[in-house]
Order: C-alpha cells, then structure tokens, then sequence
C-alpha cells in the first residue's frame, strides 16, 4: 500500500524540496533540521493536548498529511469492500470535511474512490479555522484538479467548536472528521449532541466518517460515544464494529486495550528522509474510526467476527481476540488441533473479520478451536 501516484511530488512541492531522495537530501540538510525539529515540538504539544498545527505547519505537512490521507484511503476501501452498493445510484457524490486542515481527509476520500476505479464526480468543501492551513489545502485541491476536471472544490474559513451547526447550505453525502474531534471537542466526552447535529447535514443513505488517533485516551471517547450512540438509535455505526451490543473493550478498559486499526503501508521516500534521526514507526498506520449512518438505511452489515488483536503465538498454542456481540472472546487453538479444516487461523490478522463453525464454548469469553473447526477468513 502506497501513496497515490502523484501525490508525493505534490507534498514535495509544497515543502520546497522537489527533487528530494537519497542523493540530493545534502542539498536540504537545513531545511530537514528545520522540519525534524518542528516534528518534535508538534509531537510534544499533541501529547499534551496543545493543538499547534497552524505554528509547525511544514512538519505537519510532511508527516500528517501523507498519514492522515492514508487512513482515509484505507477507511474509504474498507466502506466500499463491504458496501459496494452505497452511492450507486449517484452521479456525483458530495463531501464535507469538517476541520479539513490541509485536505487530508477530503482528497483521502476522493483517492480512496479513485484508487477502486470509481470515476463519479466529486464535489469537496472544506471548513476550518487557520487560513494558513486553509491556503495549502487549497494548493492541493487545484493541483489534483488539474488532472480531474470532474472535481469541485470548495474551501471555508470557519472556526468549529461543539456548537457547530453545519454551515455551507444543502445536504452532504459523507461527512468527514479526520482528526478533527480532539480539537473541536477536547473534552473527555464527545457530546452525541455534536453528532447528530452534523448527521441532520446528511442525505438520505449518507454517512459520517469519524477518523482519529489510536491514542488510548482519544480511542476510548470514541469507543464511548459509539456506545451512546448505538443506546439512543438515532445512527447506526456501519464500521469497524459489526454488531450492535455494548463495545467489547470498553467491558476490560482496565486491562489497557481500546479499539484501533495496525495497517502496513510502505511510506515514500521523502518521509524516510525526514524520519532519519527521529526513528518513528512510520510503517504502521494506526487509527480508530467510525462510519455512521442514518438509522433508516438499510444496507447488510457483513457478518462475521472482527480480530482485535494480531495472532499471538505461545507455547503449544496461537490466539487471538475477536468481538462479538456477547463481548470480547479469547479464540484458541492448540497445536496439535492444527488441521487443514482450521488452518486459516494461522492467516488471521488483526482487522480480519472471520466466521467460525464448530468451536467448543468453554465459557462465553473462551473458544477452543477443535480439530474439525472450520474457520474462513472473509476480509
């Protein structure tokens, strides 16, 4: 998994190193100090909760923006594997990202769509409330237009906070939050309130998309609002999750686990450049996220077990954790219960969404995988 094509030379661009790789990075050795240094100073105010984007914006640039759309891609290919029918009656879909910052999340979708052969016209708008981001995200809209004529684009400068009442006039098909919530909202609880707020801004079958960092603390507001919101009926959570009963890790919030997403990818150059010296895994998107509907629409929620953990190899034995909608169950098999009707346990990953046929229930938490257990991995 990649950076869609172009999409780096454009990054590159907008940081005034355009031939930047492994042989002219001499030519930039202040400027890349210059950007390590803002990545720290950005990395130590997020991690106290300071929202300094607009003051560290190359770093931001350079770092969070290729991350950011990547999640976004992956969110987006992960809505159209297991919804393939959303939207197919529509010409043209309508997005608003609220918080856009640089566009991450607005020209994420429209790659994700873009990337699976999906060639409906798009109409983007983006709010937020730093006309310095605000100046970039709109470099990039009209660079990736140059290529699409089919895409619309248009940008606001508004500031959002938990009373935000959806601005620009008509109704939106998606609704993008990519790490936007922690700013709007920097308080423990998401009010449901916001939320549904932004959905009466939706279409019919239209969705809300909420992307965030898989910081526990930020994870677990998420994981709660999912909760609220699945109690009062008034949206339906389409994705990670494929049931409506309480949220497996909120039950063992004291065991340390909440809910996000591990995805390989391979970062581009640049990004390895600029990481030298800062060491950060930069080769793992991690994220949680949400995709909410109106509670009237009526597409198939896939079935299956969602994998909420990597496999974990031990002494005579591999498992893993699913969530189902009794809770979060431990599934086990033993080696030497390995046969070639369950061997596609040894394939699952976390994210995998599987079915199980036959295990022996040893409590409701606890599933041993027996020698004629049938396991198939569906995505």
């Amino acid at each position: 998994m990649r950076l869609p094509a172009g999409v780096s030379t454009m990054i590159l661009q907008g940081l005034g190193m355009p031939d930047l790789n492994h042989r002219t990075k001499s030519r930039y050795t202040q400027r890349l100090h210059k950007i390590r240094k803002q990545m720290t100073m950005l990395s130590d105010d997020f991690a106290s909760s300071i929202p300094t984007e607009g003051n560290y914006s190359d770093a931001y640039f350079a770092y969070n923006f290729p991350m950011n759309l990547m999640k976004t891609i992956v969110v987006v290919q992960q809505i159209r594997s297991w919804y393939a029918a959303l939207f197919s009656n529509k010409r043209r879909v309508s997005v608003l990202d609220i918080g856009c910052g640089e566009g991450a999340g607005m020209l994420g979708f429209y790659h994700g769509l873009r990337d699976q052969g999906d060639k409906r016209a798009l109409d983007l708008v983006g709010i937020d409330g730093s006309r310095k981001m605000l100046r970039r995200a709109k470099a990039l809209a009209a660079w990736t237009r140059k290529s699409d004529r089919r895409l619309k684009t248009r940008f606001l400068s508004q500031n959002i906070d938990s009373a935000y009442r959806c601005e620009p006039k008509g109704r939106f098909d998606v609704i993008l939050l990519v790490n936007s919530l922690a700013e709007i909202i920097p308080e423990e609880v998401i009010p449901t309130q916001f939320i549904k707020a932004v959905a009466r801004c939706l279409t019919d079958d239209g969705l809300v998309i909420i992307i965030e960092p898989a910081l526990k603390r930020l994870a677990h507001r998420v994981m709660r609002l999912r909760s609220s919101l699945v109690k009062q009926r008034t949206l339906r959570v389409l994705l990670p999750c494929l049931h409506d009963n309480d949220c497996a890790l909120l039950q063992v919030e004291k065991r340390n686990e909440w809910c996000h997403q591990s995805i390989s990818w391979s970062p581009p150059d640049f990004l390895k450049i600029i990481n030298q010296g800062l060491n950060r895994e930069i080769d793992i998107l991690k994220f949680g996220y949400l995709v909410l509907a109106k509670s009237g629409v009526t597409l198939i929620r896939p079935q299956g077990h969602l994998a909420i953990s990597q496999l974990l190899t031990e002494k005579g034995k591999k498992r893993c954790f699913l969530c189902t909608p009794a809770g979060r169950v431990e599934l086990v098999r033993l080696n030497r219960a390995r046969t070639s009707c369950n061997e596609s346990f040894d394939k699952i990953k976390k994210g995998s969404v599987i079915e199980v046929h036959d295990v022996t229930m040893k409590k409701l938490s606890y599933w041993q995988v027996k020698d004629n257990t049938i396991i198939s991995i569906l995505k």
